[in-house]
């Protein structure tokens, strides 16, 4: 390449500085022309000249004459491969552009010459452009190309402000132009297939594909490498010197790690002798004997690195170390394990798989050996503890008609509290999982379901399970409407009938028996199916009758006997109390039911509307709907429609007796005592809405909202119980205000009194003083965000400061400088950061929800109230800097709820975060600054105070 730079510097020095250039200028056309004209066979007294054997072996650039071919105008030109009619058609010449290409020549013996192809000939087109000149020299085999060069070469693309092109050597040299400003624009981009990068300098040769190439930045998944001078191999692999390792994409790095020396696998890895860490270009006394970054696309195997620390209850530990397996592109399996000093430990499996259009989840699993101090030790303790997550999802179109899902979360009780560090695994404490499958067919009334299902309380350690739980439904048909549409409908046509079928296995135990024989003991079991035929006859509008018929089964696989023991020795008590004992009896047994029942219902709306007439009222409309609704039900004595399910048995010393069914407790229940029922039921539902101009309205249009959204009354009426008619009443309110304040109460109200003992009686709550009715229970609850309802509709809207100083400064809207500021304001701030009253506007992003509840329930005698109030919300300090944070009380309990504080910052190509938990079990704090790439995750800076040191 060297060559090259001399070669275009003799021309140029010879054009442009010599003093016989303007004498070469005008008279070499002259001679050139009359040379060729001494060629010419066709002239009278010109002898011809004949070529010797030897002219075909001379090198194209020993020619005595120099050719210089300037296009004009930027238009591609490409350079195909020649053939013999264009090498022949100059009489004998050959092209210089053709370069080492030979075909055959007549010689004086009237033979031709064999064809021969250099071995350095390109095999391809090459293809070039530019928006200044190109510049083609014949003697040299040199292509200048200037402003917006571009060159293709099969796959390879090259653009840059200047290019020049060796037409012998398929070498390329490209470069860019410094501007006005020192900055260097049109820098030389490579591109060939999904290898891209850019430099200042390219040296580059088509045919070998080895190149040099400086100052160059190269991006490999995530990173970049910046290095002074790299060399290209012919197989893509490159050798860089003086190069910087970072995932910061700025120009100027924020950091890097320096590599003297590192060889670079595209798509693979990069291998480095010693390398030092650099921050703010400041060296750190951090050095890596070597250095191997994987770049690779697709995942691979490898050693997971734990992490080192030291706890002041559990000891030293090093903690999520192990394997990662790459198993295939649709599934891979992590082992990881932490281990601690005092005999801790933990081992997870964890799995994740995807097959495109048809599914993707992910497994995992862990257990703990949780070991409390150390042994001989008065508060020594030694637990085991397991968690295990599933989480499955099924492409919609993967098999129309089919669904599977799957959301596992279950634990044993301890293991958040020992090995979680989430607040939510926490503060929780219900979990909820479920295994499920439906299916449906299409043109058919016919669904299918089935589910494993698991809910658990990690507080007072309870788990409740459904193993499995399945149903079978048929669709509402109309066996009596014909398959054609009728000319007349008749009344019958509406008769409807479906078929359901449930099949359910419960276990109710504690997470300490799981997985153990114990379990299954409690295990119940049963199985129903129902047929109902109903009809709906509507008389006139908001008001019909519906006569049915209804089948019931059901299928146990036990059943209870009662009896009277008046002997029974009380374990717990240690004495004699007479009571009536359950005996439970194993065995299959069906009972069944035949309900023949009628119910009507009417459901009016009545509205009334109030209008303001007043002149500059912003109240157009108020309008009250109210939904009162009454419904009767009625089901006629039918003992001998029904299998015998009752019994009765003896409850106290007096004799008396009362009836229980053998399938009491079960889960479906007993399907009718066969007895006639009756009841009526009431419900009244009231919406208050209106219709408000908004403040300065040009419209016209007012907006309607609700004042109310729901204010609902709900009883019934028992017509055939012996005593205690009336049901609760339940009321209801709930409504939004400025459309940010939600408002909720709910309240149950027991007509009836109440004895010594709290029970209740036959009397009205009114006969004994106690007012209309007793309230057992009320539940309130208020919940705002303070930042949405203070900013109003300018919520989304942030306002712009300008700080002191900054260009601008001084002068009013329209430009115009103000009068005696001069071309500096020496206010703090400018004139637009003050609100019309002269204050400081402050408009920080920030949020702050608010939430209050309140529960009362006094069901007997006995008295419950609590109250609890929740903060959380978020504060924008700096568009890359935030405080998040959330708290709370409990009043009832007289302390603080879980209260954390979290601040989270941006470094560009770093974060930074920090984490408190000020109170609680939970009391810890947490730091720490990190490289935003998982490529560089382990280049972190962590200081933590674990909460395991409260215990």
């Amino acid at each position: 390449m060297s060559k090259m730079h001399n070669n275009n510097a003799k021309i140029a020095f010879n054009l442009h500085f010599h003093a016989s250039g303007l004498f070469v200028a005008i008279f070499m056309p002259l001679l050139f022309s009359a040379s060729l004209s001494a060629q010419d066979p066709g002239r009278s007294g010109v002898r011809e000249v004949q070529l010797p054997d030897t002219l075909t072996a001379v090198a194209p650039d020993r020619l005595p004459a120099v050719i210089l071919d300037t296009l004009p105008g930027a238009k591609p030109d490409s350079i195909p491969f020649p053939t013999p009619e264009m090498l022949n058609d100059r009489n004998g010449e050959q092209d210089s552009l053709y370069a080492g290409v030979y075909m055959s020549q007549p010689d004086t013996a009237g033979t031709k010459l064999p064809l021969t192809i250099s071995s350095d000939a390109v095999d391809e087109t090459i293809v070039y452009t530019a928006d200044g000149y190109m510049k083609t020299d014949l003697r040299t085999k040199l292509v200048s190309l200037v402003e917006n060069a571009k060159v293709t070469y099969g796959t390879i693309e090259l653009t840059a402000d200047s290019i020049v092109l060796d037409m012998e050597t398929g070498s390329v040299y490209a470069t860019g132009r410094i501007d006005s400003t020192g900055q260097m624009v049109g820098k030389p981009v490579y591109k060939d297939k999904s290898e891209e990068f850019e430099s200042r300098e390219i040296t580059y040769n088509f045919k070998s594909q080895k190149g040099v190439i400086r100052n160059v930045t190269t991006e490999q998944e995530g990173g970049f490498l910046q290095s002074l001078k790299t060399k290209r191999h012919e197989d893509g692999t490159l050798h860089v010197n003086r190069s910087k390792f970072t995932t910061c994409d700025a120009e100027e790095p924020h950091f890097y790690l320096s590599l003297p020396k590192a060889k670079v696998y595209p798509g693979e890895k990069i291998v480095s002798g010693p390398a030092y860490m650099v921050v703010a270009d400041i060296p750190l006394p951090l050095i890596l004997p070597f250095g191997f970054f994987p770049v690779q696309k697709k995942r691979a195997s490898g050693i997971i690195m734990p992490r080192y620390g030291q706890e002041a209850r559990r000891g030293y530990h090093l903690s999520n170390g192990g394997y990662y397996f790459a198993l295939n592109d649709y599934f891979d399996l992590k082992l990881t394990g932490t281990v601690y000093t005092n005999g801790t430990w933990l081992a997870d499996a964890a799995t994740s798989y995807r097959l495109r259009y048809r599914f993707s989840g992910s497994f995992g699993f862990s257990y703990a050996n949780n070991v409390t101090s150390y042994k001989g030790m008065p508060d020594y303790g030694k637990n085991s503890n397991y968690r295990i997550s599933w989480s499955h999802s099924q492409d919609a179109k993967a098999s129309p008609g089919s669904r599977f899902s799957a959301s596992v979360n279950m634990s044993s009780s301890g293991y958040d509290k020992n090995n979680s560090y989430d607040v939510t695994d926490h503060v929780t404490t219900t979990r909820q999982s479920s295994v499920s499958y439906s299916r449906s067919w299409a043109g058919t009334p016919f669904s299918f379901a089935t589910s494993l299902n698991q809910s658990q309380n990690v507080q007072n350690k309870t788990m409740m399970l459904n193993l499995p739980k399945a149903s079978l439904t048929v669709a509402r048909i109309y066996p009596l409407k014909p398959k054609k549409p009728a000319v007349k409908q008749r009344w019958y046509h509406d008769l409807t009938t479906q078929y359901t079928a449930s099949l359910d296995n419960k276990i109710d135990t504690y997470d300490s028996l799981f997985f153990t024989s114990a379990m299954w003991r409690g295990m119940k079991n049963g199985f129903k199916h129902e047929i109902p035929l109903s009809l709906q006859i509507r008389p006139f509008n908001n008001f019909s009758i519906s006569p049915s018929l209804r089948y019931s089964g059901v299928l146990y696989t036990q059943k209870i006997e009662k009896r009277w023991v008046p002997d029974f020795y009380d374990e717990s008590r240690n004495k004699i109390v007479p009571s009536v004992v359950n005996d439970t009896i194993r065995g299959i047994t069906y009972g069944h039911a035949l309900v023949p029942m009628i119910s009507a219902s009417f459901n009016p709306q009545l509205y009334g509307t109030f209008q303001f007439t007043r002149k500059g009222s912003r109240i157009q409309t108020i309008r009250h709907v109210m939904k009162p609704s009454v419904g009767f039900s009625y089901a006629p004595e039918t003992d001998r429609l029904s299998s015998d399910m009752y019994r009765t048995v003896q409850y106290d010393t007096l004799g008396n007796t009362r009836e229980y069914s053998i399938y009491e407790g079960g889960l479906f229940g007993t399907p009718s005592s066969g007895r006639r029922s009756g009841s009526v039921t009431f419900s009244l539902t009231n919406l208050l809405e209106a219709k408000v101009y908004a403040r300065n309205d040009t419209t016209g249009k007012p907006k309607k909202i609700k004042l109310i959204e729901s204010l609902s009354l709900n009883t019934s009426y028992n017509i055939f119980a012996d005593s205690l008619h009336w049901s609760p009443v339940s009321m209801s309110f709930r409504t939004t205000l400025a459309e940010n304040i939600n408002l909720q109460a709910s309240s149950s109200f027991n007509l009836y009194g109440i004895n010594e003992q709290g029970g209740a009686v036959k009397e009205f709550a009114l006969v004994q003083g106690r007012g209309l009715a007793r309230m057992t229970s009320l539940n309130m609850s208020v919940d705002f965000d303070l930042g949405r309802l203070l900013r109003g509709k300018d919520s989304g809207k942030q306002q712009t400061t300008t700080s002191a100083g900054s260009q601008g400064m001084g002068r009013a809207p329209g430009g115009a400088q103000l009068e005696g500021t001069g071309s500096q304001s020496t206010l703090p701030l400018s004139s637009d950061s003050y609100d019309e009253y002269g204050y400081v506007k402050f408009d920080v992003p920030w949020s702050l929800r608010m939430a209050y509840n309140f529960s009362y329930s006094k069901p007997g005698l006995r008295t419950n109230i609590s109250q609890t109030f929740t903060m959380s919300g978020d504060l924008r300090l700096t568009p890359k800097m935030a405080i998040t944070y959330n708290t709370g009380f409990d009043f009832k309990q007289k302390e603080i709820t879980m209260t954390r504080v979290g601040i989270s910052r941006d470094l560009h190509c770093w974060e930074m975060s920090f984490s408190w938990i000020p109170t609680g079990y939970m009391k810890s704090w947490n730091f720490t600054i990190r490289a935003k790439s998982s490529m560089l995750q382990d280049l972190k800076y962590e200081r933590r105070k674990d909460y395991h040191e409260n215990y």
